[in-house]
C-alpha cells in the first residue's frame, strides 16, 4: 500500500506510472453480472439478506463445487461473506483462543498474520523456498508444529508466489493436522486461475472438515463488490452464522444478486477466456523478465503473480522497488511485504495488466537493469 500511495502521488504529479504492485485483474466485470446487479437495484432489492447470504446463491456455489471439483458440499455449509477477508475473519474468530498458534508460510499474504493477531492468536511461520515451490511440506509442518499450535493456514494458489498444492501434498498435510487434532484452513481465492495441466483441487478433497475461504474477486473479477464465501464443517455453521450476524450483519445484497449470474455458461466462457489471456501474459513475462536481471526460480501455476529474485549484489528489495519506481515509474511490491524469510532478495510483480502495458513495463525495467 505504501508503494501504491507513492505511485499515485507520482501519477498526480504527471508521471507515467505502471502498476505491477496491485493484485487486481484488469478485466471489466462480465456484462451478465452487471446486468443482474442493476436489475436487483432497480427492483429495490437492496436491504439485508440472511447473515449467511441468499439461499439460491449458496446453492449455486454448492453446484459449482460439484461440477468443477467433484465434491458434494451441502449448501448449508456455505456462508457468504464480505469478501474473502470477511470469511477469514470469521474463521480466525471462531478457532482462536488467546495464545493459540496458527502455522502459516513465509512468504504469504501479509494480512493473514494480522487477522490472527487481532484475535489474540500467534502467527507461527514455516519458511518455504524454491526447493518446495514455496509451499509447506508435511515434514516441515510436523517440525514447525508447537504445543500451542491449533491451526494450519494454507494458500493455493498462493500469494505472492502463484504456486499451488496438488492432491497428494494436500492429503499429507491434512493427515498431519488431523494427527495433532488441529484445524485445516485453506485460502483458495485464486482457484480458477490455474495454468497447468492438473485439475483444480480444493483442500476439501483431502479433508471434508477443512475450512475453505474463497472469493468472487479474483477468478470472477468482482474485486470491489466485496463478496466471498466460506465452506465450513457442519458443527461450525451455527457459531459462524452468529459471528457473522454480530460482526457484519450480512454481505451486500446487490453484490449477491450480481453473483447469481456468475455461474451462467455465458459468464464461465468469458472467465475461461480471461484465464487464457492471463496464462499468455504469464508466459510472456517468464520469457522476457530474465533480461532485466531478475530471476523467477519457480514458474507459477496459478494466480497472476511472479515472485522474482534479485541477483547477488543487488540492493535490497525495498531499495530496488523504490529506485525502480522513482526512475522508471514501474511500481512493484518488495518481498518484505510478505514475510522475512529471504524477503530482501525477492519482489512480487502482478501481470494482471494488458499485454501492451506489460511490454512497456519490461522496456522501462531493461533501462534499470542491475
Amino acid at each position: 500500500m505504501a508503494v501504491l500511495a507513492k505511485a499515485n502521488q507520482l501519477a498526480a504529479e504527471g508521471r507515467s506510472i505502471i502498476h505491477l504492485e496491485v493484485g487486481q485483474p484488469d478485466f471489466k466485470v462480465a456484462e451478465p453480472i452487471r446486468r443482474a446487479a442493476i436489475k436487483a437495484i432497480s427492483a429495490h432489492q437492496t436491504g439485508y439478506s440472511d447473515a449467511n447470504g441468499l439461499p439460491a446463491l449458496r446453492l449455486k456455489i454448492s453446484d459449482y463445487y460439484a461440477r468443477y471439483y467433484g465434491l458434494n458440499i451441502d449448501e448449508h455449509r456455505v456462508i457468504l461473506t464480505a469478501g474473502a477477508s470477511g470469511a477469514l475473519a470469521l474463521v480466525v474468530a471462531l478457532l482462536t483462543d488467546p495464545g493459540d498458534g496458527w502455522l502459516l508460510s513465509d512468504p504469504s499474504y501479509p494480512s493473514n498474520r494480522y487477522f490472527i493477531e487481532a484475535f489474540s492468536g500467534v502467527p507461527q511461520v514455516c519458511n518455504v523456498g524454491p526447493e518446495t515451490r514455496f509451499q509447506p511440506s508435511a515434514d516441515a509442518i510436523r517440525q514447525a508444529w508447537q504445543p500451542s499450535t491449533r491451526s494450519l493456514l494454507l494458500g493455493s494458489p498462493a500469494n505472492p508466489t502463484g504456486t499451488s498444492l496438488q492432491a497428494p501434498a494436500l492429503t499429507e498435510l491434512a493427515e498431519v493436522v488431523a494427527d495433532r487434532q488441529g484445524f485445516l484452513v485453506s485460502d483458495e481465492i485464486y482457484q480458477g486461475l490455474e495454468y497447468g495441466p492438473e485439475a483444480r483441487v480444493s483442500a476439501l478433497s483431502a479433508h471434508d472438515d477443512a475450512f475453505v475461504v474463497n472469493s468472487f474477486s479474483k477468478y470472477f473479477g468482482m474485486t470491489g463488490w466485496r463478496l466471498g464465501w466460506l465452506i465450513a464443517p457442519d458443527n461450525a455453521i451455527d457459531s459462524l452464522i452468529r459471528l457473522a450476524q454480530n460482526l457484519f450483519i450480512c454481505p451486500s445484497l446487490p453484490a449477491q444478486h450480481g453473483a447469481m449470474a456468475a455461474f451462467e455458461p455465458e459468464v464461465m466462457t468469458i472467465l475461461e477466456r480471461q484465464r487464457e489471456i492471463l496464462a499468455s501474459r504469464r508466459d510472456f513475462m517468464l520469457a522476457e523478465l530474465p533480461a532485466t536481471g531478475l530471476e523467477v526460480p519457480v514458474a507459477p501455476d496459478g494466480a497472476f503473480y511472479l515472485y522474482a529474485r534479485l541477483p547477488e549484489g543487488a540492493p535490497t528489495s525495498d531499495d530496488y522497488c523504490k529506485g525502480l519506481l522513482d526512475v522508471t515509474g514501474v511500481a512493484t511490491t518488495p518481498g518484505t511485504d510478505f514475510g522475512s524469510y529471504q524477503a530482501e532478495r525477492y519482489l512480487r510483480l502482478s501481470y494482471a495488466q494488458p499485454q501492451a502495458i506489460l511490454e512497456d513495463a519490461l522496456g522501462r525495467m531493461l533501462k534499470y537493469r542491475l
